[in-house]
């Protein structure tokens, strides 16, 4: 087994390339993180019960609005909170097909591509003044992935949170695999 800094394990057989990619973790964020939750759950609950309690039809509307967007940010927010807690991305190279998934729970399944179909293996490229750069990189959110191919037109996106000395690497690594 080889490893590629921290967060990465890397697992070569004769014709089989196992990764390992766990997700970023930081202690004091996680800890910021999961009472941003616990406040933010806080003020959904009492927003509900604003929500039930509304007479008037404006008022009703405005509360269901709020609610939605509460419901929609708290579960992005709880997701991201069990990604940085026990969240790994394992991706699978084979002969013939590619196989990645992002796990969780260990519930969740490969998704695969079928090797000879994938081209133009890179980096995603995303200027760092970018709102979608500093939007994809914070820490309450699961994404900023780093390696890209196409696979039937369309870009297949992997290695979320990535150094760029990490993102060389692996890169490098699944190139020989997939040529």
């Amino acid at each position: 087994m080889k490893f590629i800094g921290e967060r990465i394990s890397i697992l070569e057989k004769e014709n089989e390339l196992s990764i390992v990619i766990f997700s970023y973790r930081n202690k004091f964020k996680n800890i910021l993180v999961i009472a941003w939750v616990i406040i933010f759950s806080i003020c959904g609950i009492l927003a509900v019960s604003e929500f039930r309690h509304a007479v008037e039809r404006d008022s009703k509307i405005f509360w269901l609005v709020f609610v939605s967007f509460w419901v929609y940010f708290e579960l992005v927010v709880f997701k991201a909170v069990l990604w940085r807690l026990r969240g790994k991305e394992k991706i699978l190279v084979t002969t013939d097909m590619v196989k990645i998934k992002r796990d969780i729970s260990g519930f969740e399944r490969f998704k695969e591509y079928s090797l000879a179909q994938t081209s133009e293996w890179g980096r995603v490229t995303t200027d760092k003044n970018s709102l979608v750069y500093s939007y994809e990189n914070a820490y309450w959110f699961v994404g900023a992935e780093r390696i890209r191919f196409s696979y039937y037109g369309r870009e297949v996106r992997f290695a979320s949170q990535l150094s760029e000395e990490e993102t060389s690497e692996l890169l490098g690594k699944l190139r020989q695999y997939v040529k």
